[in-house]
């Protein structure tokens, strides 16, 4: 077999575990963990953000898989191209590498310190909670919003155990942009609603961005920001551009602004650089590998 056959066949092996991952979204706890740290204390190198990015992402990886077990009888019906009911992936192989990867996200929390090892605790439920219980769920999407609230509260634990309100706002704005983006991906097999509070919760950030600071770098994030979400909202509200799906990505990777903002209100610079590169990491990798 020549190396370009060869490569050619590594990547349909490993292609349907990267699409079970939606590894195209995973730059986006990247910069949650940012943020994170951030709110609780000033951003410098440290081995322990490498740890906690790590250990989020291999908590999302395996939230991702986990809702696809879950999912596993209604996707033989409606999507069964999907990699675990068309056999693709063992239904007992996904559960291995499931158990595995919250065991070693885990694992890597130990030296973050007890309340942030209890926080990932909690966060592993919460990601059970949404994957089992979010068809039909009208609380599902706060469910969801509450995993990535949970990733920043890990890490501000992770530095600092002195909970601020600050924290408590940038988490309430969390909460709201990914429920309501959540909200919005629950209309695709439907028609859409006249409700627009998901809409609207999709610019509570920047809102609270500029509230909490006027500078330019601010300013510049945040209208970017509100720019995103009415160009990924077109594609829900204008007929002929209808894809729910394109919006859920798009408002995906602008979670990545959403921490940007939170970096750049700490000047936070190269934690800002990350961030908007994790958003367009993001963007760049959904043409290769869904994130919905």
């Amino acid at each position: 077999m020549s190396s370009a056959s060869s490569s050619i066949a590594r990547q349909s092996v490993f292609r349907p575990y990267l699409n079970l991952a939606r590894i195209s979204n995973t730059p986006t706890v990247i910069s949650n963990v940012l943020a994170g740290v951030v709110l609780a204390t000033v951003l410098e190198w440290d081995w322990l953000i490498v740890a906690l990015c790590v250990s989020m992402a291999l908590f999302y990886t395996a939230g991702m898989y986990l809702n696809d077990i879950l999912d596993l009888e209604i996707d033989r019906v409606q999507r069964p191209e999907r990699p675990i009911p068309s056999g693709v992936v063992p239904l007992r192989r996904a559960w291995i590498i499931t158990i595995a990867m919250f065991g070693i996200g885990l694992a890597l929390l130990i030296p973050a310190g007890w309340a942030a090892f209890i926080a990932g605790v909690v966060l592993i439920g919460a990601i059970a909670l949404y994957d089992s219980w979010h068809k039909e769920n009208p609380g599902g999407p706060f469910i969801m919003g509450a995993t990535r609230v949970l990733v920043y509260v890990v890490a501000f634990l992770a530095f600092s155990t002195d909970w601020t309100w600050e924290a408590t706002l940038w988490c309430a704005a969390m909460l709201f942009y990914v429920a309501g983006l959540t909200s919005i991906a629950k209309t695709e097999h439907g028609p859409v609603g006249l409700r627009y509070w998901p809409v609207v919760s999709l610019y509570v950030p920047a809102a609270l961005a500029l509230i909490r600071s006027f500078e330019l770098g601010v300013i510049i994030i945040a209208i970017a920001m509100i720019l995103w979400g009415i160009y990924s909202c077109t594609f829900v509200y204008i007929p002929e551009r209808r894809s729910i799906g394109g919006a859920i990505a798009r408002l995906i990777a602008g979670i990545s602004l959403l921490d940007a903002l939170v970096l750049a209100t700490h000047e936070a610079w190269w934690g800002v650089a990350i961030a908007l590169a994790a958003f367009g990491a993001t963007l760049y990798l959904q043409r290769w590998v869904r994130g919905t």
